[in-house]
């Protein structure tokens, strides 16, 4: 049987060192990005995902989807 999700076959996940550093923004920007109440708020900014209790990281492939659909890229 075929595995329909075979494009899929590594997620990676990033920390947020990474997500940093991919996107050259800074950790408070990032969270203000997730903060609805900010003004930098960005829906389309992907979520971290949990991964364990005090633990979160992002999917690579989201990250650099918004990267790739930001305007002035």
């Amino acid at each position: 049987m075929q595995n329909h999700h075979s494009q899929n076959h590594t997620m990676r996940m990033l920390k947020l060192r990474d997500v940093i550093s991919k996107c050259q923004i800074s950790r408070s920007t990032i969270y203000d990005k997730l903060d609805q109440k900010s003004k930098r708020y960005d829906p389309d900014f992907p979520k971290p995902r949990k991964l364990g209790m005090n633990s979160v990281a992002w999917v690579e492939n989201e990250v650099e989807q918004w990267l790739k659909n930001l305007p002035y890229h």
